[in-house]
């Protein structure tokens, strides 16, 4: 199996390489598996070529109170990444299709450095901002819709899933509980304007 170079950061160690495969459907597992189940991206810079560094993160890390990892750099430095963060090259064009591409061993060491002294290592007892737990849908739109994930007891009935990954939608006719790894989170609408709860 080939592999490729992406960099890791977890919770309280420096940042490290980190192998995934070349075919895009098992890196799309691996990562999931690393972020402990959903993930976002979003790209950080342009590296040259069409080829952008894409930081991966879990979207559900706040209500699975996933550890507090690092802060981002200036001028973002009060928002925290919570749990495991990936950092891989994309192709601006082809990313979505292709996966990511192999960082060099050397470029990987230079990355590292820059994240180690741009991301400020978290002590781990750090709270999210009430203001990042609301999920806003549809912004903008007629359909916008805020909400928050809260936790719940397992649903008591007998349980159908939409889809067969770390995140499973409980198809109950509403599809507003996720399960994950064993846990259910349900989404809490929250009216426009919101405040935080907390």
């Amino acid at each position: 199996m080939t592999t490729i170079n992406a960099i890791l950061l977890e919770p309280g160690k420096d940042p490290a390489i980190y192998k995934l495969s070349e075919n895009i459907d098992r890196q799309i597992k691996e990562i999931s598996a690393v972020l402990d189940g959903n993930f976002v991206s979003s790209r950080l810079f342009q590296v040259g070529e069409g080829l952008s560094l894409h930081i991966f993160l879990n979207d559900m890390a706040i209500p699975l109170r996933l550890p507090a990892n690092r802060r981002f750099p200036e001028p973002d430095e009060h928002e925290i990444i919570f749990g495991n963060a990936l950092f891989l090259v994309m192709d601006d064009v082809k990313g979505d299709d292709e996966g990511a591409l192999h960082i060099p061993d050397p470029i990987c060491d230079f990355f590292i450095e820059k994240i180690k002294e741009n991301f400020q290592s978290c002590t781990g007892d750090e709270k999210p901002n009430p203001k990042v737990e609301i999920f806003v849908e549809n912004r903008g739109t007629k359909e916008e819709r805020h909400f928050k994930w809260e936790e719940v007891e397992r649903p008591q009935k007998d349980l159908k899933f939409i889809g067969n990954g770390y995140v499973r939608i409980v198809d109950d006719g509403i599809c507003d509980t996720f399960e994950i790894k064993g846990r259910y989170f349900k989404q809490i609408d929250l009216p426009h304007g919101n405040k935080p709860l907390q």
